[in-house]
């Protein structure tokens, strides 16, 4: 089996906390990225869909660029800058402001305007990531975009572009899961909670949760679990993370972006953090809330 292009890890994103003015909250912002540090994540990002990189103006991602670099861009820390946009010279320009402040890390998604084909998901790809050879790029595979990446197209992908070392795997088909981990092995597979233990049925691989600044201890627990092949205890925690998953958000009312759920995660064990999202994303309201901390503070005091 090839060599992995990038290690395994426990990647946690970081939110954007929002004025009421709908600036960056920086002291928040600050605040919010220590914690995480402080409990141990070392692996950060910024400005996935939940860090809401696809609201972002120009300046508003480079003042966070800005801050969050600031604190996470230290010996012994692997901050990963997050880019979503339609056109690849866009792309290019937010990853060289980022690549100017020192950040080596990017996570990149698809445009979502029209469908692409195989030959074109890659030239896009290639397009970004060959501009900074010096750089790694984590691929954000967004199960609601229209133009999520198959096996074969990663295959083609590891092929034309050798800095691409990751992936972000939000989908939960099974057939999907297996296909990427038995046969693009090149890259690091990072899955969300509700896929890492079956991904580990076949290897190595990463995982990310959003329950991870509420559960610090469980998350890590789950992490190795999987790690070390132990996954009666992975399946275990899993399963309790999706029962933690349904009691939160019983009294949400419609859809909601990721970055609504991000937000109430953090505001549970902050009270002060901002839950709004930039316009026209709407947040979980004040009843949606209270519902939730309810059913936290009823049902997981006996784990952290």
């Amino acid at each position: 089996m090839p060599d992995r292009r990038y290690t395994q890890a426990l990647l946690m994103g970081v939110n954007t906390p929002w004025t009421e003015q709908y600036e960056l909250h920086e002291e928040m912002f600050t605040k919010h990225t220590e914690q995480l540090l402080h409990l141990g994540y070392t692996h950060l990002y910024v400005m996935g869909t939940a860090g809401e990189g696809h609201a972002m103006t120009d300046s508003r991602y480079q003042r966070v660029v800005d801050v969050f670099l600031q604190v996470a861009n230290k010996p012994g820390l692997f901050p990963q800058v997050g880019v979503i946009s339609l056109s690849a010279d866009h792309m290019i320009e937010r990853v060289h402001y980022a690549h100017e402040k020192g950040a080596r890390m990017f996570q990149i998604s698809l445009p979502s305007w029209g469908r692409l084909s195989g030959t074109e998901k890659v030239t896009y790809i290639n397009t970004v990531c060959s501009s900074f050879p010096d750089a790694k790029f984590l691929h954000y595979n967004y199960a609601s975009s229209i133009n999520s990446m198959t096996a074969d197209d990663y295959c083609s992908a590891v092929a034309a572009v050798p800095n691409l070392v990751a992936t972000k795997i939000s989908i939960k088909n099974m057939a999907l899961i297996r296909a990427l981990m038995t046969r693009v092995p090149q890259l690091q597979h990072f899955f969300m909670a509700t896929a890492f233990p079956y991904a580990c049925l076949y290897g190595e691989c990463s995982l990310i949760n959003s329950l991870g600044p509420v559960f610090p201890n469980l998350t890590r627990k789950l992490f190795e679990a999987g790690k070390s092949g132990d996954l009666t205890t992975a399946f275990t925690i899993q399963r309790r993370m999706l029962q933690i998953h349904e009691g939160l958000g019983r009294h949400v009312k419609g859809a909601k972006i990721d970055g609504a759920w991000d937000k109430l995660n953090t505001w549970l064990v902050d009270p002060d953090y901002p839950r709004r999202l930039l316009p026209p994303y709407e947040m979980m309201s004040d009843e949606e809330a209270t519902k939730a901390r309810d059913y936290y503070e009823a049902h997981c005091q006996d784990i952290s």
